[in-house]
Parts: structure tokens; C-alpha cells; sequence
């Protein structure tokens, strides 16, 4: 009797421990299922980086590759400024699209633009900043380093735009906000690259004299410099600058955020406007 019962009771044992077994196998493969169910579905969406801007009210940038087309800018050592330029403006671009801002650039291409319709397309998008990247030449092969330029004084219809659009007094119109982009451009890319710091220096170029948004020109460097041109020629250092600009610029963007027109203001007299200048060699 013991002994039937000892057997009935191992018996009983299998078939409970084949059952549990049945489950957990029922339960891994339904989980695997769920899994690759899940997989399917994080695979059909695109990623998303979420940023500290209201996705409603992104920044926009608008980046300008200098030169162009039949305007090659300065050549050193085999390289050409708008080839160059144009490099760095799209790696520029994707340090910015990876922080939440919009991007538009003036060329993303080997074409020409007049200037003025460089800063026109910063100045129709209403951007929160505009930048026009170059490349530097000297006459001394040991000068080195970046600046940035700026101006406070627009032209004339650039003045007249500006007093229109922010119901200004008539009168001359000072611009503070270039200046403020230009010192934050310049302090974090020297920060960045360990670049000899040119500082940053007022000039009335046509891209910065005659858009309406804050406007800059930044020389990335000297092609005439061997070691620097070197380093320009690496991507490692190309990631450097970049990611030095696009700081700049959003630290920039988010400490006027929302008041666009600051650093605007009409001036007693009538209006008076510099000469532009055209883009030339760096002088020692």
C-alpha cells in the first residue's frame, strides 16, 4: 500500500513539475513575443531628442557658407576658402539640429549668392541670429587664430526696416545685438579649439551691415598658417570649432529669447550709416 502510494506520489510530482515547466516556457515565450512586438514599434518611430526649447518656438539659425560658386574667396596651400567654409557650415549645422534649433542655410552647395541676398534670407526668416563662416589669409604665414565681426551701424534701409518693424523714432539706429553674438561666439569656440583669440572687431560688412537680425562674420582661421590649416584639414578639430560656435550661438539665443528687438535703439539726429566693406586679408 505504502509502496502504491510512494509511486502515485512521484508520479504526481513529474507531472506537477512538467506542468510548471509548461508555464514557464509559456510564460519566456510570450514575453519574447511581447519583446519583439516592441521592438517592431521602436523600430517604425523615428528617434526624438527632446531639448530644452518649446518645440512650438524653436530657435532658427540661419548659417551662411562664404563664397561660392565662381567666387572661390582666398586660396592657400591647395585649399579654397568656399570649399572649406561650406565643410565646416554643415557640420555646423548638425551640431545645432542636434541641440533642438532649426537651421537654414543660404547655400548647402557650391553656388553663388550675392551678398545681399545672404542677409535678405536672415532677414525675411526673422532668425533669431545669423552667422557667415570664412577663412582667413595674411600676408605673414605666422599669423594664427579666429575673430569674429560685427557691426553696430547698418545701412541706411536696414535702419529704415528696423525703425518700420519696431515703431522706432526716427533717427539713427544702433544695433548692440551683433556685438553681443560676436563675444559670445568668440570666447566659447577659442574655448573649444585653444585657437589664438583675435578677439572680436567692429567692420561693415555687406552680410552683417545689412541684415536686421543679430549678424556676425566669424574668420575660422588662417589658410596661410600651415600648422593651423593642418588642423582645419581634420575632422576631430572641424568638430572642435563647431561645436564652439554652436555653443556660442545658443547661449547667445537663449539669453535674448523672447525679446528679439533688445539692444535696438533710435539715436538722436539723422540717420547715418558706414561704408561697406568687402571681405579682405587679416592685416598683422
Amino acid at each position: 500500500m505504502k509502496k502504491a502510494e510512494s509511486i502515485s506520489l512521484r508520479r504526481w510530482k513529474k507531472v506537477r513539475f512538467g506542468l510548471r515547466s509548461l508555464a514557464s516556457y509559456t510564460a519566456l515565450a510570450t514575453s519574447l513575443a511581447s519583446l519583439a512586438w516592441l521592438s517592431n514599434q521602436l523600430e517604425a518611430v523615428p528617434a526624438v531628442r527632446l531639448e530644452p526649447w518649446d518645440l512650438d518656438a524653436a530657435p532658427l539659425v540661419v548659417l551662411d557658407a562664404g563664397h561660392g560658386g565662381h567666387d572661390g574667396g582666398a586660396v592657400a596651400g591647395g585649399t579654397i576658402e568656399k570649399n572649406l567654409a561650406l565643410t565646416l557650415t554643415l557640420r555646423l549645422r548638425d551640431q545645432l539640429l542636434s541641440q533642438g534649433m532649426r537651421v537654414k542655410m543660404t547655400r548647402d552647395k557650391d553656388v553663388f549668392l550675392p551678398l545681399e541676398e545672404r542677409a535678405s534670407i536672415a532677414s525675411q526668416a526673422e532668425a533669431a541670429a545669423f552667422v557667415s563662416l570664412h577663412l582667413n589669409t595674411s600676408a605673414s604665414p605666422d599669423v594664427s587664430g579666429i575673430e569674429t565681426y560685427y557691426t553696430k551701424r547698418k545701412t541706411l534701409s536696414a535702419q529704415r526696416a528696423m525703425q518700420a518693424k519696431w515703431s522706432l523714432a526716427t533717427g539713427s539706429v544702433q544695433d548692440e545685438r551683433g556685438q553681443w553674438l560676436a563675444k559670445s561666439l568668440q570666447k566659447h569656440v577659442c574655448q573649444a579649439t585653444q585657437a589664438v583669440d583675435r578677439g572680436i572687431k567692429e567692420r561693415s560688412y555687406a552680410v552683417v551691415s545689412q541684415s536686421l537680425v543679430p549678424a556676425v562674420l566669424i574668420e575660422c582661421g588662417f589658410l596661410t598658417n600651415a600648422p593651423e590649416m593642418e588642423k582645419l584639414k581634420k575632422r576631430t578639430y572641424q568638430e572642435q570649432l563647431t561645436r564652439g560656435i554652436a555653443a556660442g550661438i545658443t547661449q547667445f539665443v537663449k539669453a535674448h529669447q523672447g525679446r528679439p528687438h533688445y539692444g535696438i535703439q533710435a539715436e538722436a539726429g539723422p540717420p547715418t550709416a558706414p561704408v561697406e566693406e568687402a571681405e579682405s586679408a587679416s592685416p598683422q
